[in-house]
């Protein structure tokens, strides 16, 4: 695909030097933090909430704020658009779309399931489906449009460990829960599905899911916002009705930057969450969502810079390859060594991408370990500089720790170990405070 620069549709602006990527260091690890901006001190396993920015992509947004600053109505009115659809014609091979005009940019996937069900026409007695361990943010807006009195909500109730095989037999059995006899023949409008899972953060068979509904009909919501990066998606082929990813995740853009898909013939009856000036105009669904106001738009533009460091690295697929490979090494060690005892079986690896989530030695409805649970995410940033994703499931406390390139196992290894005195010192300050 063909990098279209500013510069090619304004070369007044090949007076601003152009970011380049530079020497970055060979091996993934370590090492390669120096192609980040994070604080050397900081122990970063917590990638999977907020991503993190190659300087690269860094100078190169702000080269974008630049270009715009340079003649600020060539760059709105003449630039923005052709470099917005080129960002999306590169973009759309790695979602595997062949129709970059199904794609739009958002600025998170919470913002991409809103909008979605917020153009949805709802009948009495709708049910709208979700996961129980659904992403908080979305299994929230649900709840949102259900108090709205639009829809019924029904919930998939899954408790891990389980195998992909029973998360598809309860998803069957509610199905029929709802659409059959003790339902009322209710109609199921959507139902939310994640291809991988935010806590826990597991893989889903969100490919057999999506069999699985529209065999009864019913359109997929795919919640991809780990997606992008961490696993291979081949939209095109899945058959769900709308899908979003972040790519200020595991794909190195800017933060704000996601990715909507909405199948073609669906794009009539979906419009974005700010409407403006192409409303009642005709300008189209893509139009639609581009214009919603005058914003700063290099952060949906810093997915081509994105992709050009993933390409100087080696490629998504060596990415791809050593991120999971320490995931597995990583949830190996920490039960190996520390007796944290991961989520995932080996039978159940195939649910690991890039991140693992292994159980602490609290006691789920104690008192005293349940406070300890909930405040180690703060207790271990604020005192040692060292982050993981805290959560109760299924009667039990666990961790979710991400792998990414410029972490090595030792990081796991110096997790672990912190990991223990923090909660033996958590436990004797929360004892304490309870005397």
């Amino acid at each position: 695909m063909e990098k279209l620069m500013p510069y090619d549709i304004d070369e007044a602006l090949k007076v601003l030097p152009v970011p380049q990527i530079g020497e970055l260091p060979t091996e993934f690890g370590r090492e390669m933090r120096k192609a980040f901006m994070l604080d050397p001190e900081y122990l970063p396993l917590n990638h999977g909430s907020y991503g993190t920015t190659p300087k690269y992509v860094d100078e190169y947004v702000t080269y974008l704020a630049k270009c715009a600053e340079y003649n600020p109505d060539k760059f709105m009115r003449h630039s923005i658009r052709p470099l917005i659809e080129n960002s999306l014609k590169r973009v759309a091979p790695v979602l595997g779309v062949a129709d970059h005009t199904e794609l739009v940019y958002v600025f998170c996937a919470t913002a991409g399931f809103n909008t979605v069900i917020k153009s949805l026409k709802f009948e009495p007695g709708d049910v709208v489906l979700r996961y129980n361990t659904a992403y908080g943010a979305c299994y929230n807006t649900i709840s949102f449009v259900k108090d709205s009195g639009l829809c019924e909500a029904v919930d998939i109730n899954l408790n891990f460990p389980c195998s992909d095989q029973e998360i598809i037999d309860r998803t069957i059995e509610t199905i029929k829960e709802v659409t059959g006899s003790t339902g009322n023949g209710k109609r199921i409008r959507l139902a939310l599905v994640d291809a991988i899972g935010s806590v826990p953060g597991i893989v889903f068979p969100f490919q057999e899911l999506a069999k699985v509904f529209r065999s009864h009909g019913i359109p997929v919501f795919l919640d991809a916002a780990h997606a992008i990066g961490q696993i291979d998606l081949d939209m095109d082929n899945l058959d769900v009705d709308y899908m979003v990813t972040n790519a200020h995740k595991w794909m190195y853009a800017r933060r704000g930057c996601a990715i909507m898909y909405v199948k073609k013939e669906l794009q009539k009856d979906i419009f974005p969450l700010t409407i403006s000036w192409a409303y009642g105009d005709n300008e189209g669904f893509n139009e639609s969502f581009l214009w919603q106001g005058t914003i700063d738009f290099s952060q949906y533009l810093s997915t081509c810079a994105a992709l050009n460091f993933i390409e100087a690295v080696g490629g998504l697929k060596k990415i791809q390859s050593y991120c999971r490979n320490l995931a597995l090494e990583a949830a190996s060690l920490l039960e190996s060594k520390y007796g944290l005892v991961g989520m995932c079986s080996e039978q159940n690896s195939h649910q690991i991408a890039h991140m693992i989530n292994a159980k602490l030695p609290l006691e789920h409805g104690n008192p005293i370990h349940d406070a300890v649970g909930a405040g180690l995410l703060d207790s271990m940033l604020k005192k040692k500089n060292i982050i993981g994703s805290f959560y109760p499931h299924n009667g039990a406390w666990w961790v979710r720790l991400s792998a990414q390139i410029y972490v090595s196992i030792e990081d796991f290894d110096i997790f672990g170990k912190e990991l223990l005195e923090s909660i033996k010192e958590d436990i004797a300050t929360e004892t304490e405070k309870r005397k």
